[in-house]
């Protein structure tokens, strides 16, 4: 096989495992950011939370997982 076509597969190879563990740590930040807005927003220590403090919080990780699911591809998506 010419060296040119190998050359390009291990291109490939390299953007497919570069794609796939971005998508996969991508995936892990979605699933911890909603992790946290579940406890602020049902744990009783969440809600235990300086009022206006919580909100905020509650409106940046909201942020952050809708521009997870905007960059996965699945905006909307619960």
């Amino acid at each position: 096989m010419s060296r040119a076509f190998v050359k390009e597969a291990d291109e490939e190879l390299a953007a497919f495992r570069d794609d796939s563990s971005h998508s996969k740590k991508a995936l892990e930040y979605l699933k911890l950011q909603e992790k946290k807005l579940d406890f602020l927003l049902n744990d009783p220590k969440g809600m235990k939370i300086e009022p206006q403090k919580r909100e905020k919080w509650i409106k940046e990780v909201r942020e952050a997982i809708d521009a997870a699911r905007v960059e996965m591809g699945k905006p909307g998506e619960k």
